[in-house]
């Protein structure tokens, strides 16, 4: 704050990765596309500006570098993709997507196939606005963006179910070979029994047609 010179901290695990982003830690100060409008915020024109408040006497690396930054746009008006690949352009480090008004603390999915190795995530709108706020009345903000705890544990949810998954469906094509095998082994001995006796039968039917003649003593 700049009137009291007070530093505010914060921590909390509300974000969601885009389907396309690494699963990365990411830091820098918070940009905002410039421009007052709602529709600015969603940075979807493709030569979006935004302004990073930056700390006194803040700089980047090296003379002329600007520090890394981190992109907040609005959701709506565009493709996830086109707001990271517009906010990639000006070389943002990460692209944080705050949900609508609507939509309070939930999160969505996002689909950004080619975006890069840009860290993207999505946050809900009360956690938007209020990183937004401070942005706004030119505070600078520093972001950092990690692994939350609820991510690694729902990963490994779903590393489990996947092994489960397969190991079932590994048994039952076993099983179902094995069945497959027993049966056709059954028919094949099946049949061969049933062509045995049908041999059978006419073996005797033959038998039975042919002519008895006894042998008397003296006959040729």
């Amino acid at each position: 704050e700049p009137l009291s010179n007070r530093t505010v901290r914060g921590s909390t695990e509300s974000g969601r990765y885009g389907d396309s982003s690494p699963k990365e830690s990411a830091q820098g100060l918070v940009g905002i596309p410039r421009g007052a409008s709602p529709r600015h915020m969603e940075g979807c024109a493709t030569d979006t500006d935004y302004d990073v408040p930056l700390p006194p006497g803040g700089r980047g690396s090296s003379e002329g570098d600007p520090p890394p930054w981190i992109a907040l746009v609005a959701r709506g008006g565009c493709t996830f993709k086109d707001k990271v690949t517009n906010a990639a352009r000006k070389r943002a480090a990460a692209v944080v997507i705050y949900n609508e008004a609507r939509f309070g603390n939930s999160t969505v999915s996002m689909s950004h196939l080619g975006t890069g190795n840009t860290v993207v995530i999505m946050v809900g709108y009360p956690k938007g606005i209020e990183i937004l706020e401070p942005v706004r009345r030119g505070i600078p903000v520093k972001m950092t963006i990690v692994v939350g705890t609820r991510h690694v544990q729902e990963y490994i949810s779903g590393q489990s179910v996947v092994f489960v998954a397969i190991a079932f469906i590994t048994m039952m094509i076993i099983s179902l070979a094995w069945l497959i095998f027993y049966y056709i082994q059954r028919f094949l001995y099946t049949g061969s029994q049933f062509g045995n006796q049908e041999h059978r039968k006419e073996t005797k039917a033959a038998i039975s047609q042919l002519q008895l003649h006894t042998v008397k003593r003296g006959e040729k």
